[in-house]
């Protein structure tokens, strides 16, 4: 499956019933899947974004007393995929994290047990997260320019006396900034 999401274009590949990516309750890729990564590897190996790879496990929780849950089993199989991206020529500073969300995304909430909840997402990042400063430096350029075209046209001649009031600049924000600790909602 392909979608857009907010932080960039997303990449599912997912389990069908009875055609699992990896071994039961394993993070062991099968042959398969390898060729699956690789070929999705070379697709998005033309593309300049960063990577983030998504483990996901269906709603099945491991016996009482396990010691290992679906937390572990998710970020292994997306670091095995990290892995499998590697292998078939995505450089590693391409990748921007890998991490396992266990059952909380379902792809199929109304039926948690679901196979096809089993997945690894691999998201194109969207360069505004990876990196801000490019980012505010081509949205200030766009603002100056969209101000410049203002002024040309006399959109701020706002009380029509003929003076050109100032406006404050405005830079446009995307729909996500990394910050240095501090959480910003748009």
């Amino acid at each position: 499956m392909v979608d857009m999401t907010p932080e960039g274009l997303r990449i599912q590949i997912i389990d069908q019933d009875g055609a699992s990516m990896f071994a039961s309750g394993s993070a062991r890729m099968f042959a398969k899947t390898k060729k699956l990564m690789a070929k999705v590897a070379e697709l998005v190996k033309e593309m300049p974004n960063e990577l983030s790879i998504r483990g996901h496990t269906d709603g099945t929780p491991y016996g009482s007393g396990a010691d290992y849950t679906n937390w572990e089993l998710s970020a292994d199989r997306a670091n095995a995929s990290r892995r499998a991206m590697l292998d078939a020529g995505i450089p590693s500073d391409r990748l921007n994290n890998v991490m396992g969300k266990a059952d909380t995304e379902h792809l199929y909430p109304e039926t948690p047990k679901d196979p096809r909840n089993r997945r690894i997402s691999i998201i194109m990042l969207k360069e505004e997260l990876t990196n801000p400063e490019k980012f505010e430096e081509m949205a200030q350029d766009a603002a100056i320019d969209a101000q410049m075209d203002a002024e040309e046209a006399g959109a701020l001649d706002d009380d029509l006396d003929g003076n050109y009031d100032s406006a404050p600049r405005q830079v446009p924000v995307g729909t996500f900034r990394k910050t240095p600790g501090a959480v910003q909602f748009p």
